[in-house]
């Protein structure tokens, strides 16, 4: 009993990790073409980092992408010039 509890909350963790990839992909990929703000953008990877440490770490290379993003479009955050 208490194995397939551990399998199931191992199999709960992957998938958690996998969505938050997945995210974390499609909040780079819409800033990056410019569909969502740089702020928009900022704002949900904040709420992703704050659930965990890892969350944070994982986020940490969006956020600096999202800021190269804000810094390349003169310091905007709020333009999104794919829209």
């Amino acid at each position: 009993m208490l194995d397939v509890e551990n399998n199931n909350d191992r199999e709960a963790h992957r998938r958690a990790l996998a969505v938050e990839g997945a995210l974390l992909l499609l909040i780079d990929g819409l800033a990056a073409r410019g569909t969502i703000s740089a702020d928009e953008a900022e704002d949900m990877l904040r709420i992703l980092s704050k659930s965990s440490d890892f969350s944070a770490a994982r986020a940490s290379g969006s956020l600096r992408i999202v800021d190269q993003l804000r810094r390349l479009r003169g310091g905007d955050g709020l333009v999104t010039p794919g829209a």
